[in-house]
Parts: structure tokens; sequence; C-alpha cells
């Protein structure tokens, strides 16, 4: 990779060197603060003395850094590797070695309520588009989280904060860059009586960056077939329009958030079976509210939550496969539908103070979901697995042999927790948290962890978890669809844990974090394939893991940081013995920031290490790749600024390698892009 111009270390010395320049504001939250989490045992503690690896992404960490998006925000966490699907270019959290096409391995969340859609339990559809500057901050805990979260707190839980406080001055950006892309947001808030309220709106429209995709499924296909209906050699289909609104009503004792989402023209990336689709879209709408009601009265802590979610998704056009495909489909194989969704959600904390040196947490709740089919209509029917033609694209919402158009699911949830402590020093936090789940049956899931305060910059950490990822009710309940055949018999697959962590802050100016991690897997999920287009999951996976977490940050200056993390894993399939394939077996990332006010500038640097195949995939493993972004702000008064984003700056052609085997080869990643905002404050 080429190296920067010596012109712009020169440059950027001189900055640094400038008396005018250095005499400027400070970062917001020195390395010397305490930071505080609430994500490792529900109330807000010290993230050094926490029971649990965790991060903090704060709302000036998301501005300084240019990020967009969530997935940007991920970035910055240690052993987050984010890669994309062939269905609609989609992104895919890697974390510790575990994957799934739709994120189930991790848990996000809304203010501590789950977000995922009850079907394919897809992450990113439940969370659709949350305005940028709605977000406070993220909270992560790396490893599992079962004991306290539940289902799918498997190898991470992610924490959305949104803001309450009242913002000091409401804020517009109005921001466009390559791939056509258009963005626009606000940010507002007041005061009505003793209610604080605080609303943010977002509209994006893109059209994607359009990969060239040499080789897709529709190719191996036509290899085997000799048929000619690949679209291959040929782009993506990556366009997109969304729009997010959020409000929080926040009182002494209560809070009520609303949200809403849409998606429309939303592209079908490579495609729904890894077969490029330029003619199908699909468009989702979301609408959530949720009241939060706490109390608090000596001893006794009181938290209540009650969450409503619709969903309506639309499939419209889909090519599964192109015109010509099986020498049967003169028209392509086509599927149209839309379903609708919608959650109840009730849960109850109960926290007691009043034995001495314990913490007392007892939790209770239930969640009920339901999805209907609304309209379903295709050209298809399934035969093992292979679609054959039923003539023109017909109705078959209510069709006998295409399963049935509900999916529901129940369930009511317990647990209990103790924050024990043994001496000033020492601290030791156990849970067990119980799931009944109306279809699968039930879960028990354990957490232990002992935190040793070694001195008062010395903090020593002992954990144990383990965590369960739930199958989806599509997993489950058989419907025709291409490449999924459903297992009725499919049970959760599980993990446990162990980690060792040190928390080390030698000076009020640098810190450094060091974790170390083993995992083994039972019944874990996999996709069994005979070598045709359907896929059948399966408990028969076993896995073994390990790997270390390294990050640190040192404020060179009052102005100046320097930050990164270094991350390893080696996951071991143990049905195979090969790798357990997809995640870098390194990463590392480092970021040096400066504050020359009127000026701030951000250098990232990231760099994604060998990615090994599974087993059963015989083509040679992607390259590793290093990319550096550069993110600048200029400030013309306390009311106007500018930015210019410019990610890959030397335009390093990289691909995502592709999950599994369906998709012949890997995913090309965007070149250089420019992304220029404008912000003004009132």
């Amino acid at each position: 990779m080429p190296r920067p111009p010596r012109a712009i270390v020169v440059m950027m010395a001189c900055f640094l060197e400038c008396p005018l320049l250095r005499a400027q504001p400070e970062f917001e939250q020195t390395l010397g603060d305490i930071e505080t989490v609430s994500i490792a045992t529900g109330r807000p503690q010290s993230i050094q003395t926490a029971p649990s690896v965790a991060s903090v992404i704060t709302a000036e960490d998301i501005r300084n850094t240019g990020a967009r998006d969530l997935v940007d925000i991920l970035r910055l966490v240690p052993g987050f590797y984010i890669g994309q699907t062939a269905n609609a270019a989609a992104p895919v959290l890697a974390v510790r070695g575990f994957t799934s096409a739709f994120n189930q391995t991790t848990l996000l969340m809304i203010d501590g309520v789950p977000q995922n859609e009850l079907v394919l339990g897809d992450r990113f559809m439940a969370l659709g588009k949350i305005p940028l500057d709605s977000i406070d901050r993220v909270e992560v805990i790396r490893g599992p989280g079962s004991a306290l979260y539940g289902a799918d707190a498997y190898s991470a839980v992610v924490n959305i904060i949104t803001r309450r406080e009242i913002p000091e001055q409401n804020q517009g950006v109005l921001s466009g860059g390559s791939h056509d892309t258009r963005n626009a947001r606000l940010l507002a808030g007041q005061r009505w009586g003793e209610t604080k309220v605080v609303g943010a709106l977002e509209y994006e429209e893109t059209d994607g960056y359009a990969p060239c995709v040499e080789a897709d499924q529709q190719s191996r296909l036509d290899a085997l077939l000799g048929t000619e209906a690949s679209l291959a050699p040929g782009p993506a289909n990556t366009h997109r329009q969304a729009f997010g609104a959020l409000v929080n009503f926040t009182g002494p004792q209560t809070t009520l958030g609303l949200r809403a989402s849409a998606w429309r023209d939303l592209g079908t990336g490579i495609g729904i079976a890894a077969a490029l689709d330029p003619v199908g879209q699909s468009e989702s709408t979301l609408v959530e509210g949720t009241f939060q009601w706490r109390d608090q009265r000596e001893a006794w802590t009181l938290n209540s939550t009650v969450n409503s979610r619709f969903l309506n998704f639309q499939a419209d056009q889909w090519h599964f496969f192109p015109p010509g495909a099986f020498g049967r489909f003169p028209e392509g194989v086509i599927y149209n539908a839309e379903f609708d969704e919608r959650f109840l959600r009730w849960n109850g904390t109960l926290g007691y103070a009043g034995v001495a040196d314990h913490d007392w947490t007892f939790g209770v709740g239930a969640e009920w979901g339901e999805a209907e089919l609304q309209a379903e209509s295709r050209n298809y029917t399934l035969v093992n697995g292979i679609p054959l033609p039923i003539g023109p694209v017909q109705d078959t919402t209510q069709a006998p042999d295409t399963g049935s158009p509900t999916f529901s699911r129940n369930l009511w949830f317990a647990y209990l927790q103790d924050e024990w402590r043994l001496h000033p020093d020492w601290t030791f936090t156990w849970g067990l948290r119980y799931d009944h789940y109306s279809d699968f049956g039930d879960t028990v899931n354990p957490r232990a962890a002992l935190v040793w305060n070694a001195r008062h910059d010395l903090t020593v950490k002992w954990l144990y978890g383990r965590g369960f990822r739930a199958p989806t009710p599509l997993e489950r309940q058989p419907r025709q669809i291409p490449a999924l055949q459903a297992n009725p018999a499919l049970q959760p697959e599980q993990v446990d844990a162990i980690e060792w962590a040190l928390d080390y802050h030698p000076r009020l100016d640098l810190q450094t974090r060091l974790n170390l991690f083993y995992h083994e897997t039972d019944q874990q999920i996999r996709y069994q394939n005979d070598g045709g287009p359907t896929f059948r999951p399966e408990n028969v996976g076993q896995q073994t893991g390990r790997g270390l977490e390294w990050e640190g940050a040192w404020d060179l200056t009052p102005h100046t940081r320097l930050s990164g993390y270094y991350a390893y894993q080696k996951n071991t399939d143990e049905t195979t013995g090969a790798d357990a394939g997809y995640t870098p077996r390194h990463q590392a990332w480092v970021q040096w920031q400066s504050r020359l006010y009127p000026w701030l500038f951000t250098v990232q640097a990231r760099y994604v290490g060998a990615r090994d195949r599974v087993a059963e995939d015989p083509r040679p493993p992607p390259d590793t790749y290093a990319l550096l972004d550069v993110y600048t702000r200029y400030a013309f008064s306390k009311h106007l600024e500018a930015s210019l984003d410019i990610r890959n700056l030397f335009d390093v052609e990289v691909e995502d390698a592709g999950v599994g085997t369906a998709f012949p080869g890997d995913i090309p990643l965007p070149g250089r892009t420019f992304y220029f905002s404008l912000i003004g404050r009132f």
C-alpha cells in the first residue's frame, strides 16, 4: 500500500506546533474521567469494575470520526468485523469467530429493548433507520450475555442509548457524496414543564456503490445444467431510500420513546439467492413505542418497560433466479410478498440493596410475537428443493403446499443477579436466567464474574458466561422459499465462554485494556447443502475458539489523541478440524485525532488479516488488506461547520469474503469515496 506523501506528514507536524492552534478547547472527555456503563449489570457503574468486557462509543466519538451509521460505529469496537452478505449487500457482524446471515449471534437493542425481526431474526430489518443524531452513546459487551439479556446475546450485546437531554443548540445537517448519495438530518429539543422533549429526523437516498459481480449462483447452475441464464458479469442492485424519526418525552420518573423507520426502493444487492437481480426491490415500514417507568425508594429500585412494535415488509418482483434459469423459467423465478409483524414486550426489574455488601436484581418479562403473510404470489413450486414452474405469477397466499401463512412465538423469562462485595477490593457477581419459548422449550443460562481492584490504576477480572442463539420460526416452520428448507426439530445453539481481563491506567493521559477468551459451542446451527440450491439448518456444528483483544488510548497533548486496538481469534470447526472460516484471524485499527480549532482532523487506518474459508470451500483465501480514512471538519463559527470524509484514501481494491459456497466469488467493496457535510446550529 502506498505511503502518505511526506508533505502531509510535515503539514500535520506544523499544525501541532502552532501555538495559536494549540490554545483551543480540549476533548470533552479525558482519559482520566471515570467512564460508566449500564449494560454489564443493568445499572450504571465504572467500566473498569464492570463484570464484563465492555466498550462505550459516545456521541462525541461518533461526531469526530465521521461515522454515518451503526456499522461505522461498531467498527470502532475491538474484535468486531463487519462484512457483507450477497443479499442486499446487508452488513454481517462477525465477533470472535461467530457469524450468521442475519446476525442472530449478536443482540442489538435500543434503550434496552431487543431489536429482532421475528421470522428471520434479521437484526438490521428490525432496527430500521435510526437517526444518527438521536444516539447519545452505544454500549457494547463482548462475549455471552444471555444470563441477563436472553436469546441471541451470544457473541456480543449492543445497546443503542438514545438522547434524553435537550441539546444546547438545535442542529441541521445536509450531506452528499459518492454514488449519488444525499442525506439530511435534524436534531431539536425543548422543555415542556417538567418534561424534556428531544427528537431527531434523518433521510437518505443513494444509488449505492453497485460493485461489478464476475460470477454468481446462477453461474454455478449454468455450469451444472448447460444453461446460459446468469447476468454476471454485471452490477449489483444497491440503490435505496431510508427515513428515520425518533422522539423521547422524559419526565422525572417516566420516558416515552416513539420512533418510525421506512426503507423504500431497497435493492436486492447481488440477489436474494446470490443470483444477480436488477429488477427486484423491497420496502419496509416500522413503528415502535416504548414506555419506561422507574422509581427508587431507600434500598429499593423499580423499573418497568412496555414496548410495542409493528413492521410491514414488502418484496416486489424478487427474481430468485434470472430469466432462463433451469431451462424452465423464461421470465425468471419470481416472488412477491407482503407480511405484517407485531411484537408486544413487557419486563420489570426489582433491585434491592438492603443487605450489606449485596446488590440484588430480580427480573421477569414476557414477549408476544406474530407475523402474518398478507399476500404472496409466485411462478414456481418447490419439489425436493428444486423450483418447478407453475405457469405465470399467481396468488399462493393460501396455497396448501406452501405452508402456514402465519408465524408466532411467545416467551416468558425470569432472572436473578447478585453483586456481592466480598472485600473492598473484591466483587463477585453471579446470575441465572430461565427462558421458556412456546415453540422449542426451555433454556437456562448462568454467569459469574470476579473483579479485583488490585490497585487504584489496575483492575483484574475473571469471567464466565453462557449464551444461546434461538432458531428462528422460518428455520423451524416449513414455507416454500428457494434456498431454505425448514427443520421443525431445530434446537437452540449454545456457547460457554471464559475470559480474563486486565484494565490498566498508569497515568491520567494513558489507558490500556487486555482480555483473553476461550469458548466452546454445542448444537451449533449450520446450513447443510448437498450440492443443490437448497440449504437446511441442522444442529450439527461444534466450535472451539480462543483469542485476545487489546486496546489503548494516549492523550499526546490536551488536543491530540492516539488510540487503537488489536484483535486476534482462532476458531476451529470441531466437526471438520478446519478453521471455522470467514472472520479475520488478525485485526488492527489505529486512530490519530487532533483538535486544532477551528479544525478537527481524524485519520484512521484499519488492517484486516487472513480469513480462512470454511472446510467445504475449495477457493483460495481472500487477500488481506489495509485501508486509510481521513475525516476533517472546519468551524466557521459556533453556528456553522463543514466536514469532508474520505474513505479508502488510496483507492485500494478490496473484496469481502463471500459467506459459504453458494456465491462463487467474493464481494467487491467500495474504492475511494468522498462525503461532504454542512452543519448548522440554531
